[in-house]
């Protein structure tokens, strides 16, 4: 008789406690997910912390805590990965934790790629009763994001000016020279311009001489990307070669600030904002840098508007005296053309892929992106 009372009680038990848990397991339970550093570059580490929290007089015996992550974002530590699809990846933690205790898990990853990641996959939450009999699931909101610049690169060696057979070019010089501060002379070369020809010079050597600039940094620039290639089908190396290009203007933008020259921005690329960077102010300081890399950390390779449309409203926003910098995977002869008709201001075209252009206007100056700083052809 006794050996039943006890079953009973212990069926009772196990009854009431399963419906107990059925209803309460998951309420005040509190699950937040950070990023140790929210700014990184490629190839950076950051932790992860899950903090658990549990705000009521049961324990939680198993907690499967299973959230979907970007692929983008590696874990340093692979054996909790459970399932890996093609742009994400299942990490599972799993844990016991006390009435009123709050728990840490934390976690080295490691950021592979540029871009704005925003976790906003719910978690799910697997548990159990207390005695592991029946199982329950939900799903709870934890987001968290993280930024991931793009990588910076040293240009100084590798732009390369379309008619120049030189590989060892040193950026600002070339980009930025200034029509009043002379730094010495050399022989004229096809791409001059006949403005900068030295006739005192000339006529003392008996051969064409031109000035040299210097750069300052009393000028603004604004750096524009252009996404509009005037071509739809695209393969694996345009993917790569847009990356690039954007590596390019970003580590061209840093580099300009750094040295005291205001940069503003524009692009005719969609980006991940729901605030218009059509034009940005040219600006210095750290809080612009940052400003600019999270926006080059935002841009995809979708088009917003055509590059006419973009180069309107930069006529419309650029204060005299400023330059124009576009940096684009690809040129083409009708961007040339259309680069043409811009007046009074002084343009640099940086393209990643090579091709032969045979005609610029005076105020338009091509240069290519070279891994190697390699030599090119001169224009004819």
């Amino acid at each position: 008789m006794n050996s039943l009372w006890f079953i009973i009680i212990v069926v009772i038990i196990i009854f009431l406690q399963s419906n107990l848990y059925k209803k309460y397991i998951f309420k005040n339970l509190y699950i937040k997910r950070e990023f140790s550093n929210h700014n990184v570059f490629p190839g950076e580490k950051t932790l992860l912390t899950i903090e658990v929290e549990n705000k009521k007089i049961f324990p939680i015996t198993y907690l499967k805590i299973k959230q979907k992550l970007p692929s983008e974002l590696s874990f340093i530590k692979k054996s909790n990965i459970e399932e890996i699809e093609k742009v994400k990846f299942t990490h599972t933690t799993i844990l016991s934790i006390l009435p009123f205790q709050r728990i840490r898990r934390k976690f080295e990853m490691e950021c592979i790629k540029r871009g704005i990641y925003n976790l906003s996959d719910n978690i799910e939450l697997i548990s159990t009763d207390l005695f592991g009999i029946e199982e329950y699931n939900t799903e709870i909101s934890a987001p968290s994001k993280i930024v991931v610049y793009p990588r910076l690169i040293n240009l100084k060696r590798n732009i390369i000016p379309a008619n120049s057979l030189q590989g060892d070019i040193f950026i600002k010089r070339w980009i930025l020279e200034d029509p009043i501060m002379i730094s010495g002379i050399r022989d004229y070369t096809t791409h001059d311009n006949f403005k900068t020809i030295n006739w005192k010079a000339t006529a003392k050597n008996q051969s064409l001489k031109v000035n040299t600039y210097d750069f300052t940094a009393d000028k603004k620039i604004v750096i524009l990307f252009n996404i509009d290639f005037h071509r739809y089908v695209f393969s694996t190396s345009d993917f790569n070669e847009f990356e690039k290009a954007i590596e390019v203007a970003a580590s061209l933008s840093v580099d300009l600030i750094e040295s005291g020259i205001p940069v503003g921005f524009s692009t005719n690329a969609i980006c991940i904002f729901s605030e218009d960077y059509s034009f940005i102010e040219p600006s210095t300081g750290q809080e612009h840098i940052s400003k600019l890399l999270e926006i080059f950390s935002g841009i995809s390779f979708f088009k917003r508007y055509d590059l006419s449309e973009i180069i309107d409203v930069l006529l419309n926003n650029i204060s005299w005296g400023t330059d124009l910098i576009i940096v684009t995977p690809f040129v083409d002869e009708k961007m040339i053309h259309l680069l043409e008709k811009i007046p009074n201001i002084q343009i640099s075209l940086i393209s990643i892929q090579y091709k032969n252009i045979t005609f610029l206007s005076d105020n338009v100056h091509l240069f290519f992106y070279s891994e190697e700083g390699k030599q090119f052809e001169h224009i004819k």
